[in-house]
């Protein structure tokens, strides 16, 4: 098992940028909406703003050095190989506790297929932490680099609603099975199976129905979590209709900047801006689900 916890820690004493972040998410303002069956909470985080603004068109990522290459991180920034192919780093602009990356060691595009079964290894590896990842198209501030996150566990709000929310079994077989969240808000669809190997092909075979569904070979437009809890796997895959809803693109008083990532989507939307953050409302939250959500 992988010790991150001991990793972040290291880094707090030797990085004072990224121990000054890590102490401003004590601070940091929360609001919590009560939606009937489940909460939405709300961060005002200004440094997410370099995130959520991020220009995501080829030619502004080709024009921008990759800050998860070895050569183009802090020489401060220390790391863990986890395997042959991924690496461990703390996030240096954190959301939630204990938030770390989890790069692959080349340069490539961000895809789930190939690497799935790594993700859900990672689960068990690093007990501690829950696992996220962001699609290519629906949050990831990097998507010419593969790469995870991983934060503390406890935190998002699904993995306790998970225990007292609605389902509706999808597939099941000898202890393992697929079900769906009922009235939350936005599609899950919680995977729990006690082999890797048995979680894989449930979300191949999903990952499959989704590409059908958007009619395309490409990969479909997804956020996914994992843990490994109590002899079992966990996969909670949120399927997405799009990345940004249509406030990010409104002009003057009308423009939010709401850029849901994996995070949001769980059930933390992170604001960078005081006003979007002040003026959120219940009916902009379902709004916000309802054009980026199925």
């Amino acid at each position: 098992m992988i010790n991150a916890e001991q990793l972040f820690h290291e880094q707090l004493t030797e990085w004072d940028e990224f121990r000054q972040r890590v102490e401003q998410l004590d601070t940091i303002e929360l609001r919590s909406f009560n939606m009937g069956n489940y909460t939405i909470y709300a961060q005002y985080n200004p440094a997410r703003a370099v995130s959520s603004g991020a220009k995501l068109d080829a030619k502004s990522i080709a024009a921008r050095k990759c800050f998860l290459c070895q050569e183009n991180r802090p020489s401060v920034q220390k790391h863990q190989d986890l395997n042959e192919r991924f690496i461990l780093l703390v996030n240096p602009f954190p959301i939630l506790k204990g938030h770390m990356t989890i790069p692959h060691k080349e340069h490539k595009v961000q895809e789930i297929l190939p690497f799935i079964d790594d993700f859900i290894s990672f689960c068990r590896t690093i007990p501690t932490h829950t696992l996220l990842y962001n699609g290519p198209q629906c949050g990831a501030s990097a998507p010419d680099h593969l790469h995870f996150q991983a934060v503390l566990k406890g935190q998002l709000p699904f993995e306790t609603e998970m225990q007292s929310i609605s389902t509706r079994v999808l597939s099941e077989c000898k202890g393992n099975k697929m079900e769906e969240f009922v009235n939350y808000g936005r599609k899950c669809i919680h995977i729990q199976c006690e082999q890797p190997a048995m979680a894989s092909s449930y979300f191949q075979q999903l990952y499959k129905q989704l590409q059908m569904r958007e009619g395309s070979e490409s990969e479909p437009k997804m956020n996914l979590f994992g843990f490994y809890e109590e002899g079992d796997y966990h996969l909670f895959v949120f399927p997405r209709k799009k990345h940004r809803p249509s406030q990010y693109f409104e002009e003057g008083d009308a423009y939010k900047m709401i850029s849901p990532g994996a995070i949001d989507i769980a059930g933390i939307l992170v604001l960078p801006r005081k006003e979007d953050f002040d003026n959120l409302t219940k009916e902009e939250i379902l709004d916000v689900f309802s054009q980026v959500s199925y």
